[in-house]
């Protein structure tokens, strides 16, 4: 529990940055949905752009309701959620080599997987700590429209798919942070992976040949038209658990295994 709250600590202040961010982010959101409500030539002018949009990974529904907007916008939810969950299990991971404390750390008379599960505990606290703020934020920022309840059902299945997103891309980062041996790189390598399955999932939208990649691009599993309509793919579900126990169990048995660079 003390090496818990250590971690906790230390993520502390990264955090609170990130919850800010999207708060102000989801907030601006709302502005724009203002400037679309109002502006019928701006809505049919959009219209026309469906295509592109959805190829962009933008779903495109109903831009004058608040669900609809902001399944529109979802993207920058997911992106930066992705993001900081990887980063925060990559950094969880090498974060001890990096600050020249794995020698003190490991020296304790805990058991290494213990430290390890402590950061695993840590990392999944933080990830749906900033998930059910950031829904939240999002909720009270469009409140004033006076939302349906189909809003709040999309609330809430826009937050469980993005969780199940975030745990992904969170096992992944420690997972690779367990693998490479110079930890300075293992940042880098997790944003680029991030990146390259944000990319390839935009590629499927242009390019229906590249359909079958859908299945290791965690961006197409629970996508905002989904989570607008609850709809939920057993397959994309089953594969978001496998991929979260692999990089989790692969982390526990590479990282034993690792020289540590202190």
């Amino acid at each position: 529990m003390n090496i818990v709250k250590r971690e906790l600590r230390a993520n502390l202040k990264s955090f609170i940055i990130w919850v800010l961010s999207l708060a102000v982010i989801a907030y601006v959101a709302s502005m724009e949905y203002v400037a679309f409500r109002d502006s019928t030539d701006l809505m049919e002018s959009m219209e026309s752009f469906i295509a592109l949009f959805e190829a962009l990974g933008l779903q495109v529904t109903n831009l004058a309701t608040p669900e609809g907007f902001l399944s529109f916008e979802s993207i920058y939810f997911y992106i930066p959620l992705a993001i900081y969950a990887a980063l925060l299990g990559s950094s969880l991971i090498s974060k001890e080599e990096r600050s020249k404390t794995a020698e003190y750390l490991f020296t304790l008379p805990v058991k290494r997987h213990k430290v390890l599960l402590s950061k695993v505990i840590a990392g999944i606290f933080y990830n749906v700590a900033i998930n059910v703020l950031v829904m939240g934020g999002a909720i009270l920022t469009y409140l004033r429209f006076s939302p349906s309840k189909v809003f709040y059902e999309f609330i809430g299945n826009l937050a469980i798919g993005l969780i199940i997103t975030q745990l992904v891309f969170m096992s992944v980062g420690m997972f690779l942070a367990s693998i490479m041996k110079q930890y300075k790189k293992s940042g880098a390598a997790t944003i680029g992976y991030v990146m390259g399955s944000y990319l390839l999932f935009v590629l499927i939208g242009f390019i229906d040949d590249l359909d079958f990649l859908k299945y290791i691009i965690p961006f197409k599993y629970f996508e905002s038209g989904d989570m607008l309509s609850g709809t939920f793919y057993l397959e994309y579900i089953l594969i978001s658990i496998a991929i979260i126990v692999s990089g989790i169990f692969g982390m526990f048995y590479f990282y034993k295994r690792r020289d540590l660079n202190i």
